[in-house]
Order: C-alpha cells, then sequence, then structure tokens
C-alpha cells in the first residue's frame, strides 16, 4: 500500500471497515441463543466475506 495514493487509502479503510464490522458480528453470534438469529448472522458474516475477496456466487 502507498499511503500517498488516495485510491490505496481508500481501498485499506474499505478493508479495515469490513473487518471490524466481521468482528463484530463474530462476537455477536457468539452471544446468540436462537437458530434463526445464528442464521442470519452468519449470512451477514459470509456476505462481508465475499465483499472483503471479491468473491461472487460463480
Amino acid at each position: 500500500m502507498n499511503p500517498s495514493n488516495p485510491e490505496d487509502v481508500a481501498r485499506h479503510d474499505q478493508m479495515v471497515s469490513l473487518v471490524e464490522r466481521m468482528l463484530d458480528l463474530h462476537k455477536r453470534l457468539a452471544k446468540t441463543k436462537t437458530a434463526h438469529e445464528k442464521a442470519l448472522l452468519q449470512r451477514q458474516i459470509d456476505r462481508l466475506v465475499y465483499e472483503l475477496y471479491n468473491f461472487t456466487e460463480e
């Protein structure tokens, strides 16, 4: 990463944001009691992983 390149900084900031959101969801998942709520949280985590690594559904 080149800190003087605004595109690199933006990508870095987006990655940090996604990881922080994912960590928060994992904490919530650990405290969740119902299977339905766990499934919802896991779907959100999966979506963030796809976004973080630029995966597609294919």
